[in-house]
């Protein structure tokens, strides 16, 4: 990383009045667009994390650890658990398609 390059666009940037920094927030928005999540995502992932914890609080496990236990096979076959199978399966994609965005 070029510690010298950052520290001399974050003098520039903290140099900025209010207005050019909203203009400098908009152009990079424009230009990258792919960075921005819809909020009907954003809201389908938040649903999603509400089942999973609605779950991990009824059989006191986390989503992650039950998911291992139950693609083992050692959790049996009760719909419960395919439901939430299912559920974190959704989220647990959705996480992994979101991750270069977010970083």
């Amino acid at each position: 990383m070029n510690t010298k390059l950052v520290e001399f666009i974050a003098q520039i940037i903290l140099s900025l009045s209010e207005k050019e920094r909203q203009l400098l927030e908009t152009k990079i928005t424009d230009a990258a667009p792919s960075l921005k999540v819809p909020e009907s995502i954003q809201q389908d992932i938040l649903d999603l994390e509400h089942r999973l914890k609605t779950f991990e609080a009824q059989y006191n496990m986390s989503s992650s650890s039950f998911y291992q236990q139950f693609q083992a096979g050692k959790l049996g076959d009760a719909m419960d658990f395919f439901e939430w199978s299912v559920f974190y399966e959704m989220w647990d994609n959705t996480q992994k398609q979101l991750a270069p965005t977010q970083s």
